[in-house]
């Protein structure tokens, strides 16, 4: 028999589950947006909000190309086959996991990936995890516009749904039992970037207090910088002149497959990194991220960043972590604490692949096909002992597990996860391990 739970927050009522070791709530709408339009926070609700059914997940690739054959691939098997997504374009909602008792607990918000084309709060390794709530913490995933519905003429839309959706959870989430002055947010892969974008801005100054960021960290590149508005003006063009729109207002106006398959069949065409990334739109992204780290205005926190064995580009992605991390060492910033998540998955050609490190700091493995060892149970508990502690206190460490010291003069390695060691790998260790992935190890893309 399910046990509903309700809760009165600002907004109005609102109704979850309880379960064995949390009170889940899916579903919460905290913001509405017009298509192409900035969030508008939600403040107010009419009666019970009803968050015991099936979340919505913004607009993707699987909401018009279901007929798409999916039987070579390898992260809708990984993360997807078997669960059943419902899509809607503005679907601004995020879950909340609460622990049963809960009174001013740490709150950790996680920001799903996904290339910044795809991604929903309910994916298998991270939707839905109570491990947060066994170790006294709060913990909220967040759903936000994706493609072309964010991304459009540089204007960081779905980055605008990720800030207002923290400023949700700081103005509501003590009628959870959350702390709205101890907040981390955590992202993985381009959540990790957007993080790594919402840093830039002084605009969560004061609400967020911590920041881990799996597979995405770090400054980008020249050669793959966002660009303006103006900078990206022929691009955006062409795709209103592809779903033959005369100019942006009627554009808007057209279906959304029609918007969607003319965005999707350009960004193909052009193949450009520059094109499928939030843009410097002066706000969250003020100015080149190498002017805004250059001048020390990105916001000033602990963190924790890493990498996996196997990752997507991993050399590049490793050296964006260490250089942040020996960046903050040497100028005496917040700590940053370094990993390499070396484990070799069980049941599978691949090992260490991006994002297989999931399945580790959520501790969802009972969803997951492949046949885990007590090793990488083990391993998931220490990894999310870790991150618990963290956003308790802003440091990992904590008692029983393995010392783990943040980037210095003196402690240039990265933690190695690997179910067997409990030191380090040095930058010369990550290099050859990561070079010898991307010339002969690849993994998945």
């Amino acid at each position: 028999m399910m046990k509903e739970c309700i809760v009165q927050t600002p907004c109005g009522a609102v109704k979850g589950i309880e379960r064995e070791n949390g009170v889940l709530f899916r579903g919460i709408r905290y913001a509405a947006a017009e298509r192409f339009g900035y969030p508008e926070q939600i403040t107010h609700w009419e009666g019970i909000c009803d968050a015991t059914g099936p979340e919505r997940n913004c607009f993707q690739y699987d909401t018009f190309r279901k007929e798409a054959d999916d039987s070579d691939n390898f992260y809708y098997d990984e993360f997807r086959r078997g669960s059943t997504f419902l899509y809607e374009e503005n679907a601004l909602t995020l879950n909340i996991v609460r622990p049963l008792q809960a009174e001013k607990c740490p709150v950790l918000i996680f920001i799903h990936g996904g290339g910044h084309e795809t991604g929903t709060v309910g994916e298998l390794p991270h939707g839905d995890t109570e491990e947060y709530a066994r170790r006294g913490i709060v913990y909220v995933s967040v759903g936000y516009r994706l493609n072309v519905f964010s991304l459009y003429r540089s204007r960081n839309y779905g980055l605008y749904d990720q800030m207002t959706a923290i400023r949700w959870v700081h103005d509501n989430i003590a009628a959870f039992g959350g702390d709205p002055a101890h907040m981390t947010v955590m992202g993985q892969s381009a959540g990790a970037m957007c993080v790594t974008d919402l840093l830039y801005t002084q605009a969560l100054k004061g609400i967020v207090q911590g920041a881990v960021m799996l597979s995405g960290a770090g400054m980008i590149p020249k050669v793959v910088r966002p660009y303006t508005e103006a900078e990206s003006e022929g691009f955006w063009n062409e795709v209103e002149r592809r779903a033959g729109a005369k100019d942006e207002e009627e554009f808007r106006r057209l279906s959304a497959d029609v918007i969607w398959e003319a965005w999707y069949k350009v960004s193909r065409e052009h193949n450009d990194m520059h094109y499928l990334q939030p843009g410097i739109d002066g706000v969250i992204i003020p100015q080149l991220p190498q002017n805004v780290r250059r001048d020390g205005t990105d916001l000033d926190i602990p963190l924790i960043v890493g990498v996996t064995s196997q990752d997507f580009m991993p050399y590049l992605i490793f050296e964006l972590a260490y250089g942040w991390a020996r960046r903050n060492a040497r100028e005496g910033r917040q700590p940053v604490y370094g990993f390499l998540f070396d484990r070799e998955l069980p049941g599978g050609r691949y090992k260490a692949f991006h994002a297989a490190d999931l399945w580790y700091f959520f501790g969802n493995m009972d969803k997951c096909w492949r046949p885990f060892e007590k090793t990488d149970y083990d391993l998931s508990a220490q990894m999310i002992d870790y991150v618990a502690n963290f956003v308790k206190s802003g440091d990992p460490n904590g008692p029983g597990l393995p010392g783990w010291e943040p980037v210095s003069k003196h402690r240039r390695g990265f933690r190695r996860f690997d179910g067997h060691s409990e030191g380090y790998a040095s930058p010369f260790e990550c290099r050859r391990k990561l070079w010898h992935t991307f010339l002969r190890d690849r993994g998945p893309m």
